[in-house]
């Protein structure tokens, strides 16, 4: 009976704390995605990538190996899954992060407007991820992981150190500030960008190319409604025209 409170107590206190994936040193990533078992467009190595930018440790489902610390508490990794959404004449998809019990922990989506699947996807995938918050595990959560009586296999996990980057979407970021807010940069691809709160991890706009050298058609990513502009780009400030609700345009520039 002892054990058991126990087992309860320590259940209830690390779904208390870890309400966040942020709360999570490890992330584990199966080698294959449901939604993705015929062509997965290279999303598990991006995947990893934005996670590694994000300070999580990377384990890989179905390894021999893993850390002391995962090995003695498997409940210590969140799973990561990326799963295809529909939209019409666009790719999208989210990102799920579970705990060891398959309970949600969080989840981010991501579109593009690419046709092309594979750097549709991966875009879609670094949309969704710029969202996610950078790993904060202070404290480890120690979810006990629940019995399944039916389950007679189990799958381990290994930290990989040895694996190459993948050098096609995100860029290392680039800090920006404002009114005492800081805002980072992560570089998609075909010369495309987002802009964000570092802070919140809220995309401020997105940024493509046009013809004209440092200068770049925007969507504005707002909570009354998303809209088309053009910012400016040079080498310490970026600039966005905001439409004013007197329907006015007034240029914000950020600076490092």
């Amino acid at each position: 009976m002892k054990n058991i409170l126990t087992v309860l107590l320590l259940t209830i206190f690390s779904l208390a704390k870890a309400q966040s994936v942020s709360d999570y040193k490890y992330i584990t990533v199966p080698r294959k995605f449901a939604d993705f078992d015929k062509n997965n467009y290279k999303l598990d190595a991006h995947l990893k990538m934005h996670l590694r930018k994000k300070n999580y440790e990377i384990v890989v489902e179905g390894v021999t190996e893993k850390p002391t610390d995962l090995k003695n508490n498997p409940c210590l990794a969140a799973k990561a899954n990326i799963e295809s959404m529909k939209s019409t004449f666009k790719n999208k998809l989210k990102v799920v992060f579970t705990d060891c019990n398959e309970n949600l922990i969080s989840e981010y989506e991501g579109i593009s407007s690419i046709k092309e699947f594979d750097k549709g996807y991966q875009e879609a995938l670094a949309i969704a991820m710029a969202k996610a918050p950078m790993q904060n595990a202070k404290e480890v959560p120690n979810t006990v992981q629940q019995e399944q009586p039916v389950t007679t296999t189990t799958n381990t996990t290994t930290t990989i150190t040895n694996e190459q980057p993948v050098i096609v979407s995100v860029s290392e970021n680039k800090i920006y500030s404002l009114n005492g807010q800081k805002y980072e940069v992560a570089t998609l691809s075909q010369g495309s960008f987002i802009f964000m709160n570092r802070e919140t991890a809220q995309i401020v706009a997105q940024f493509y190319p046009s013809s004209q050298k440092n200068v770049y058609h925007v969507t504005v990513i707002s909570p009354k409604g998303n809209y088309q502009t053009i910012g400016f780009v040079s080498e310490n400030e970026i600039s966005i025209d905001y439409q004013t609700a007197d329907k006015t345009w007034t240029k914000t520039t950020y600076t490092k």
